[in-house]
């Protein structure tokens, strides 16, 4: 029997860090890096938005406003494993 295949097992190939942009920052940064990443041909990468330790509210604004464009886009998304950034950072999947 053939064993399915995890997307999320793959390795990282790029990381954008979008700690201390704005929203409309951050949407800039992030249509950049997903259309550099697309055009190498990358087929996953990670986002890191922070947990928002430092934030007024001790919530994170980036990570649910990046998760957003990401259903948008259709894209298949998880939180990082702990040792790789958690609830910080998020992992797509580009195909």
């Amino acid at each position: 029997m053939k064993k399915k295949k995890n997307i999320f097992s793959e390795k990282i190939c790029a990381e954008l860090d979008l700690h201390m942009l704005t929203k409309s920052q951050a949407e800039i940064e992030f249509y950049d890096f997903l259309e550099k990443a697309s055009s190498l041909g990358f087929r996953k990468i990670r986002i890191v938005t922070g947990k928002g330790l430092h934030s007024e509210n001790k919530e994170s604004i980036l990570k649910p406003f990046i998760e957003n464009i990401l259903k948008r886009e259709k894209l298949k998304f998880c939180n990082a494993k702990m040792n790789r950034g958690g609830t910080g950072a998020i992992e797509v999947n580009l195909f």
